[in-house]
């Protein structure tokens, strides 16, 4: 298999997994050992010759006690992430406050209805 230039993004993930391995104080094989792959998986990733997948990233990171984005792309949080504004948090508790309630005045409903339907039904019975 010919040897390929490992691309930059991929470089720089194996480079992070090593440096957060190393901070942690593990080695390859405990590194491996603790995510539950072999040691062969680890080296592949810290070569750039494979890449973990989301659910190992997952697990690496809060096994190294690093934030996942930080691994993924070496930043703690993306730029375009802000705080939510408050009021547009209140504006969906209020809507769900009210579909609560409807939901609730529906339940009602259905439960009067059923009623008068074993109604009509003993009557229908009665009459026959």
């Amino acid at each position: 298999m010919p040897y390929s230039q490992p691309n930059t993004s991929d470089l720089i993930l194996s480079t992070r997994i090593i440096n957060a391995r190393e901070a942690s104080g593990y080695t390859q094989a405990q590194l491996a050992h603790r995510i539950g792959v072999k040691k062969s998986t680890v080296i592949k990733w810290e070569a750039s010759r494979t890449s973990p997948r989301a659910n190992r990233l997952i697990e690496l990171a809060g096994i190294l006690n690093v934030p996942v984005l930080w691994l993924i792309a070496g930043a703690d949080s993306p730029d375009q992430v802000t705080t939510p504004d408050l009021s547009e948090t209140l504006k969906l508790e209020q809507k769900l406050d009210k579909a609560d309630q409807l939901v609730n005045e529906l339940s009602a409903l259905v439960s009067d209805l059923r009623g008068h339907t074993r109604r009509v039904q003993r009557d229908i019975d009665e009459s026959s």
